[in-house]
């Protein structure tokens, strides 16, 4: 009882984490186009506010870890050994999302902000962002490659009843996000605000720890 209580308080803490990494990410790109072609307004923000994002991160990184504990011992309870294996992309995920908001967002801002203040001039800087970019972007797309296909395992769990929870979830949970999306946006257009766009990558993050919540919470109740 004491093991089901546990993990579902790590499922809900990784959900609080999400959101968590979602209000960092507004630190990061209030004010900013997200969708300009032009990556330098990702980097033109206040040093202040990239601490800020930063130190929230760094709790919200402390939240995230519980909750991809929690999805991975449901991914053993239910599958086994086999379970082990699908959960080793949602743990490399789970550093994925540190190195993208601590390297791409916190950092090459920093380095942005400090060039600029030796004197680097804007024009050498996009090449060497350009340059940069070509090097990390490999990677990147690695790590949400590794977010989809743990959204992937969690769909087919869900609807294949392995997970023993109701095939509506998948509805509730994927639709719920699309509702969120459509908010956002509506929100950016009507205030020009694009910038909280930034936090719906983070806020999608919630559903790889809303069913291994129901799941244990399910046993938690059963029990």
């Amino acid at each position: 009882m004491d093991r089901v209580r546990s993990n579902s308080k790590m499922a809900f803490a990784g959900i609080a984490g999400a959101v968590t990494y979602a209000i960092a990410d507004l630190f990061l790109y209030w004010g900013t186009q997200p969708f300009d072609a032009n990556s330098l307004s990702l980097w033109q923000v206040p040093e202040w506010r990239l601490m800020t994002s930063m130190w929230i991160a760094v709790i919200g990184s402390l939240l995230l870890l519980f909750g991809y504990l929690s999805l991975r011992k449901m991914y053993s309870d239910v599958l086994g050994r086999l379970g082990n294996i699908l959960s080793l992309p949602a743990m490399l995920c789970c550093g994925g999302v540190m190195y993208l908001h601590f390297v791409l967002g916190v950092y090459a801002p920093f380095t942005y902000n400090s060039a600029i203040k030796a004197g680097v001039t804007a024009e050498r800087i996009s090449v060497m962002i350009n340059n940069a970019e070509s090097y990390l972007n490999p990677l990147t797309i690695i790590l949400i490659l590794l977010g989809y296909s743990t959204e992937i395992v969690l769909l087919f769990g869900i609807l294949s009843g392995k997970f023993g929870l109701k095939k509506r979830i998948a509805a509730y949970m994927f639709g719920g996000y699309v509702i969120l999306v459509l908010v956002f946006v509506s929100i950016a257009v009507l205030t020009g605000e694009w910038g909280i766009t930034g936090s719906l990558e983070s806020l999608l993050e919630t559903t790889f720890f809303i069913p291994p919540f129901l799941y244990w919470r399910q046993k938690e109740v059963i029990k």
